[in-house]
């Protein structure tokens, strides 16, 4: 099944994630020190992420996935994972965000019908078996 599934993503355009078609960049996703880098790298992601709706796919140093997601907008959504890394209250998102820090590299891919967003988040989570995944626990 995972072979069809690279298949269709390949032939939409939605996979591999090096395509032309997907964005990415660098960051460090680590708790900041204190509210000055916390707005210095906010600024980062607002500066390299469109507003649009869209995927979106962490991958870190050692090159695993960590987490496939969407956002409506991308930047909102992403700037939310970020804000995770100084909150107190933990639930198994927030835990795990704050459980995997260091350097990532997030693409994104714009998509702009619900529906689509919905159904690339699920294949790419299914293809990618992130280490983290909303439909199963860590």
């Amino acid at each position: 099944m995972k072979v069809d599934i690279e298949k269709l993503l390949t032939k939409k355009g939605y996979f591999p994630l090096e395509t032309g078609s997907w964005s990415s960049f660098e960051f460090n996703q680590s708790k900041p020190k204190n509210d000055a880098e916390s707005q210095n790298n906010i600024k980062k992601i607002e500066a390299h992420v469109t507003n649009k709706e869209g995927v979106y796919v962490y991958i870190n140093d050692k090159n695993e996935v960590l987490y496939v997601g969407k956002g409506s907008p991308i930047k909102k959504r992403l700037i939310s994972h970020y804000k995770k890394l100084s909150k107190s209250n933990l639930n198994n998102r927030i835990a795990f965000f704050q459980d995997n820090p260091g350097i990532v590299n997030i693409h994104w891919l714009e998509i702009e019908e619900k529906e689509e967003r919905e159904i690339v988040e699920h294949l790419l989570a299914f293809l990618l078996t992130p280490k983290y995944s909303k439909w199963r626990c860590v």
